[in-house]
């Protein structure tokens, strides 16, 4: 066992947290201890900011208005949940509206990379009569918005990928959602003045607004993204800091959405290729819209959410380019210390002390040559003395297992029938269970113990993890993800059934962990799910599976829980929400849940008694199906 004090922390990131202090560069870390109030010694306190008879600060027994304080905290996370679903939420109205513009002809910078997945995405959303791809493009994309805004009916999404026993579940429990939006606008309903105050009600409006993320968010956005910008498939890439080249015009693309980034990335190949431009252009990608152009362009990563300053004060960034989310005000700040341009784009998404050039799809391949001339003319101001990279090599990283890519390998592991490749393996017990890992990193503890120590205590016992989000990055610094025929840490039965699937394929090996994307693409997971329980012919609850968010940090993880856990997954978080000074709530939340969907949440941060926990669930899981 590896305690926090003895992890070895990822060098390079340590290097340059030292070399931020002392250039006066105040990082996550240095603002998270200066602002840092929890504690288990001090729970969350009952706060209510409702209305103008309070504040009610603190509450022991009731507000002003009679709530008591259960009924404050289950509203504070209704609140929390509806803000992180509208983000998913947010992230799928913008890219449909661009399906439904290249359909149209008008945004010509992007076209179909893949009509096999629009046309099934046609087949399953119930929609018929289209002849040709941009016209099934404008469809698919109308009901997707449709799906958004709906005011009755329950979204085509939800009917084409949830399964018909949760469908059933939802519907006699009261969650079954109409639009994204009007159930958003509902939730923000629910929590006004003089509105529910009914714990259980209210906690399971929060369980709605997980569903809103899943099915008007996350599935709308990996479809689209996927049928624009084509289905990932395996790729091997460089991570970390030092994939910043001091020799070139480094630009980073940072936020949630693609869109713009595949510009950027096609005007730096569109510079790069004339042998007269030199230096060239090195872009790189940081968070999840460098997840999205690494599954599907292969660009290097420079970092995931807590290193947004780190990788500026290289002092060799030219230009970030952000779109939206997870974007750090305090970039600017540690922008200002160098020549380095921060670029906003997004009309919702503007920092004070950035410039800001809105993304205009019709003009995309102009703005992306724009942005890159920018980066090139600003080379020139940069102080060379004032560069600074750790002398380390890059990490090694393969990713791109997107469901599609995951079927593809499995069908030659057992031609026909790809998915009773992976139940064999589960059933015989070479695969004890699947963990989903997922979600952010966080300053709260040595930079990614929890997560890298999590993952090499259940890879050592045989399960197989697959990652989503940033929790990938730092798995990567510490090799999780890098594929090496030894094998490394893995369980003997895990790493046969691993090299199995390598040698089928043609591969020298498989990383230890699987990379299927950025936090949009959890509904890669939910697929997988449902053809495995389809497979044996269980409920999602019955399966050895569970869920981890070791370090969440964003609030879209909290309706990504709900949607977990309504799917009835044992579902893991790393930090205590918050909730802890409402006894009633904590006790819904970890464990009344489980008798309505089959899933509860479970609070722990110690990675080593989070595996013990995670293992004991899918060995329990295990006996009840009898494998």
């Amino acid at each position: 066992m590896i305690t926090k004090e003895k992890f070895v922390v990822d060098p390079v990131t340590d290097e340059m947290r030292k070399r931020a202090r002392k250039l006066g560069i105040r990082t996550v870390w240095e603002r998270f201890k200066e602002n840092h109030a929890r504690s288990k010694d001090a729970p969350f306190q009952a706060t209510c900011m409702t209305c103008q008879q309070g504040p009610c600060v603190d509450v022991k027994r009731t507000g002003v208005c009679g709530m008591s304080k259960d009924i404050i905290i289950a509203k504070n996370l209704v609140s929390e949940t509806a803000i992180g679903a509208s983000a998913h939420v947010g992230h799928g109205k913008r890219i449909g509206n661009i399906l439904r513009g290249v359909g149209e002809g008008s945004f010509t910078a992007y076209s179909i990379k893949e009509p096999e997945k629009l046309d099934m995405a046609y087949k399953g959303l119930g929609l018929s009569g289209a002849e040709t791809d941009r016209e099934k493009a404008v469809e698919v994309a109308d009901a997707v918005l449709d799906d958004l805004s709906k005011l009755t009916g329950v979204p085509r999404m939800l009917v084409y990928r949830a399964l018909a026993e949760r469908k059933k579940l939802w519907e006699e429990k009261g969650i079954l959602i109409s639009g994204g939006c009007p159930e958003i606008m509902e939730a923000m309903n629910r929590i006004a003045m003089g509105m529910d105050a009914d714990m259980e009600n209210l906690l399971m409006g929060a369980c709605r607004l997980g569903l809103v993320d899943s099915y008007c968010g996350m599935y709308p956005a990996t479809t689209i993204q996927d049928i624009l910008f084509s289905v990932p498939k395996l790729v091997q890439i460089k991570t970390n800091l030092t994939v910043i080249n001091p020799e070139e015009i480094n630009v980073i693309v940072h936020g949630h959405i693609p869109v713009l980034a595949d510009a950027v990335v096609g005007a730096a190949e569109e510079y790069n290729a004339d042998p007269a431009n030199s230096p060239k252009v090195n872009v790189l990608g940081m968070c999840c819209t460098g997840m999205e152009v690494l599954m599907r362009k292969g660009v290097d990563y420079a970092g995931d959410i807590l290193q947004q300053e780190l990788a500026i004060a290289t002092g060799a960034i030219e230009l970030v380019v952000v779109d939206i989310q997870c974007t750090q005000p305090a970039i600017v700040d540690a922008a200002n210390h160098f020549h380095t341009e921060v670029v906003t784009t997004d009309p919702m998404s503007k920092i004070e002390g950035a410039t800001h050039i809105e993304f205009d799809a019709e003009r995309a391949d102009e703005i992306g040559r724009e942005l890159i001339t920018m980066a090139v003319d600003n080379y020139i101001n940069r102080d060379q003395t004032k560069v600074y990279v750790p002398n380390y090599e890059p990490h090694d990283m393969m990713g791109g297992f997107s469901t599609e890519q995951i079927i593809e390998a499995l069908d030659k592991v057992k031609p026909g029938d790809p998915v009773g490749a992976l139940v064999d393996n589960i059933k015989n017990g070479n695969i004890r269970g699947v963990a989903a890992v997922i979600g952010c990193v966080t300053p709260r503890d040595e930079y990614g113990y929890r997560t890298v120590e999590l993952l090499r205590e259940l890879i050592k016992n045989d399960i197989m993890v697959i990652l989503t989000g940033c929790v990938a990055t730092v798995a990567s610094y510490h090799d999780l993800l890098k594929p090496d025929p030894s094998y490394p840490g893995v369980g003997e039965s895990l790493a046969d059934v691993m090299d199995a699937i390598a040698t089928a394929n043609g591969l020298e090996a498989l990383p230890p962990c699987l990379f299927m994307g950025a936090c949009v693409d959890n509904s890669r997971i939910e697929e997988v799910l449902n053809a495995v329980a389809n497979h044996l012919n269980v409920r999602i609850d019955q399966l050895p599976v569970a869920a981890s968010a070791p370090e969440y940090i964003a609030e879209k993880a909290i309706p990504i829980g709900f949607w977990a856990v309504s799917l009835g997954i044992f579902t893991h978080i790393g930090d205590q929400p918050n909730v802890a000074a409402s006894k009633r709530v904590v006790k819904w939340l970890t464990d009344d849940m489980e008798e309505i969907f089959g899933g509860k949440f479970y609070v722990e941060a110690d990675p080593y008694k989070t595996a013990k926990k995670i293992i004991e669930v899918i060995d329990e899981k295990r006996r009840a199906l009898g494998i």
